[in-house]
């Protein structure tokens, strides 16, 4: 029986996003626009698109949820997009995580996290083995550093997050882990020490700096030339297929054998571009269907770009994206 379908495991959350009109100085007021409530984290938006890109194979979510409003929001939201639940660890002590997201038109977003239960996100909460009457093909882990327990070093040196990969592989399994934008104090650490047992890695180019030290911006011109750096210094730590980098103007594939791949993305008019959250997770999602599918990395980075342009123009974090054919 051939592996097919995927776990995502990682952090799930309830994402309040504001739309906001001005980042006010401190102690004043600003005025929110819009607001809007869906189910993030990087598992669940990676499934949720999966689910409208037409991935016809198990989706199944694994991570940590408490008993309340808010873990039934995640709960209803995987039903409604086909993810399955049964391996969800129920913590009855812990409130389920959240965040706060503040939008201001044509500038990056503002994040407040509550991590809740993610923080107690460990191995045993993420059963590998006995997940029963599946094979998945692919573990996608998201996102390193708001792993929780998986994030703690042990005494060898390595995070605990690196049991669960060696168990994935022995598995036959292909591990995508995937970052966020965190200044974690150990950042580019607890990177490093997943990365010997990482298939495929996903960043945007603020993680590219935070996990190398390489800046990739002179003067707010992004250069490629520096990214070519980073992400090969990446590469060298041991990823054993590709290292993806995907920014607003541009993809980069580095492969393990060295070749580098760039992909322009296509602009899209700023009055058409409803919200930036969940672009990247866009992304990851179009490039792990091209990954389970094996297509070339061109074919992948095209699709992605595409997923991601679609989620733009969307209020969404995930979802409401066309089928991967009709991107």
């Amino acid at each position: 029986m051939p592996r097919v379908g995927i776990i995502a495991a990682g952090i799930w959350c309830v994402d309040t996003s504001y739309k906001i009109k001005n980042w006010p100085e401190q102690g004043k007021t600003s005025m929110v626009s819009k607001r809007i409530d869906c189910v993030g984290g990087g598992p669940s938006n990676v499934l949720t698109n999966l689910n409208y890109l037409g991935f016809n194979y198990p989706k199944i979510g694994l991570g940590c949820i408490g008993v309340d409003d808010n873990s039934k929001i995640i709960i209803q939201h995987c039903k409604k997009n086909k993810i399955i639940t049964s391996y969800f660890s129920i913590l009855k002590k812990v409130s389920t995580s959240y965040t706060l997201v503040m939008s201001e038109m044509e500038k990056e977003r503002t994040f407040f996290h509550y991590s809740g239960t993610n923080d107690y996100l460990d191995n045993k909460h993420l059963p590998l083995t006995k997940i029963k009457n599946y094979k998945p093909k692919i573990l996608y882990v998201g996102y390193l550093t708001f792993l929780g327990k998986l994030d703690l070093f042990k005494k060898n040196k390595e995070t605990k997050l690196v049991d669960l990969l060696k168990k994935s592989h022995k598995l036959g399994m292909i591990n995508c882990l995937d970052l966020a934008s965190y200044n974690h104090k150990s950042y580019a650490q607890i990177i490093s020490s997943a990365l010997k047992h990482c298939d495929y890695l996903f960043l945007n180019e603020i993680e590219a700096e935070l996990a190398t030290g390489i800046k990739l911006h002179s003067k707010n011109i992004f250069i490629k030339k520096s990214a070519e750096k980073a992400i090969k210094k990446l590469v060298n730590l041991g990823v054993k297929k590709a290292v993806i980098l995907h920014t607003p103007s541009w993809a980069l594939w580095a492969s393990a054998e060295g070749r580098l791949i760039w992909s322009k993305s296509l602009k899209i008019e700023r009055k058409k571009i409803k919200s930036t959250v969940g672009a990247g997770d866009a992304f990851a999602a179009a490039s792990i269907f091209g990954i389970h599918e094996g297509w070339v990395p061109q074919k992948i980075l095209n699709q992605s770009h595409a997923a991601a342009r679609s989620i733009l123009m969307t209020d969404q974090s995930s979802g409401n994206i066309p089928h991967i054919n009709k991107l």
